[in-house]
């Protein structure tokens, strides 16, 4: 062979292997194996708006394995294998490969999935759930205060993954995990819509949670739940420097805009910030906004020092409060959120350098 043509075949031969590469590489497989439904169908399902539709379909061989691949599609997404009326969830990312294990007598209880990090954390999700449902019932299971706020630190570094959008939308039986009608329930349904809004407002889950939001978030006064002012974000109720607890809802319901900010008096860069914060509040008070500002200091004695003449409404959250954290997505501090009059724009502030422009352009 010549050597043009041998420089000819071997362009050839890298043109097919990043042909075959592209078309390999735009999918993603499922494996499974699922003992004791040799000789069955297994169905791929996956949601629209809640209802599950079937996109592939395979016969189980007799070890109980099959598999599918599929077209990654734009965003990640959770489907579901079934056999029979039994399913097993999982979540697709990109293009990776997930391992399904399971029995065909108990899938949703007895099964494993693995191959990607939100595979991992779904099977941690799943085994947790599991664990409570074996030794209570589904209506205790789903008022497990204690279970519900221990799955949600478990989605708490990524609210806008595809396993915090699984989460909130776990049944129980016949009930939702997460009910609007719990306060601390809405919180999580709250801080997911949220950060789905801010990290991914094209995905179109993203209506979906904002619409499951804006619809069931309500302040609940004990006793009064007639009366209860309609909110669009996480509730916050927490002590100021004389101990009088102070409401974030109550102050947005006197305000035209509200600045939500966690920040530490402590550390180095507050002085700068609280400047900036001064000359925003000094400068929009008279015409309707209002500072509601969540110290997150490790001492409450150095934060009484700072917060005693702070103009604005000012609180403390101690190590036992840090669910008010969880709701906001709150991974570093400060950060600082503006909410409009209406409460249905809650906007984070990436740039503090920024909040006069966003305060003025909701008053």
């Amino acid at each position: 062979m010549n050597r043009t043509l041998s420089l000819c075949v071997t362009m050839l031969l890298c043109c097919v292997a990043v042909i075959s590469s592209c078309s390999s590489g735009d999918k993603w497989h499922v494996k499974a194996t699922v003992d004791g439904a040799e000789g069955k169908t297994a169905l791929l399902e996956v949601s629209d708006n809640g209802r599950w539709h079937i996109i592939d379909s395979v016969k189980i061989d007799n070890g109980g394995k099959f598999e599918f691949g599929v077209k990654r599609y734009a965003y990640p997404d959770i489907y579901r294998l079934s056999i029979d009326s039994r399913s097993v969830y999982f979540p697709i990312d990109s293009t990776e490969t997930v391992t399904v294990t399971a029995d065909y007598a108990d899938m949703e209880r007895n099964s494993t999935i693995s191959g990607s990090n939100s595979a991992d954390l779904m099977q941690k999700i799943n085994a947790k759930i599991a664990e409570a449902l074996a030794g209570a019932s589904a209506k205790d299971v789903v008022n497990d205060a204690a279970l519900k706020r221990s799955l949600a630190e478990m989605i708490q570094h990524d609210w806008s993954g595809i396993t915090a959008y699984y989460l909130i939308n776990k049944t129980i039986g016949s009930e939702h995990l997460y009910n609007p009608a719990i306060s601390f329930d809405r919180s999580i349904i709250a801080a997911v819509a949220n950060a789905y809004l801010n990290a991914k407002p094209d995905d179109p889950r993203t209506g979906l949670l904002e619409n499951l939001a804006v619809s069931n978030r309500r302040a609940y006064t004990p006793g009064t739940p007639v009366n209860a002012v309609e909110i669009y974000f996480p509730e916050i109720i927490l002590k100021d420097y004389n101990s009088n607890e102070q409401s974030l809802s109550e102050l947005w319901d006197k305000s035209k805009v509200t600045v939500l900010n966690f920040t530490a008096y402590t550390a180095e860069e507050s002085p700068a910030f609280q400047l900036v914060l001064g000359e925003v509040y000094k400068k929009y008070h008279d015409k309707g906004l209002n500072i509601y500002q969540v110290g997150c200091d490790p001492e409450e004695y150095r934060w009484r020092m700072a917060a005693e003449n702070i103009p604005w409404t000012a609180v403390y959250c101690s190590g036992n409060d840090a669910e008010q954290l969880l709701r906001y997505n709150v991974t570093a501090l400060p950060t600082t959120f503006v909410i409009d009059g209406s409460g249905e724009h809650l906007e984070r502030v990436e740039d503090i350098s920024e909040l006069d422009s966003i305060v003025s352009k909701y008053l």
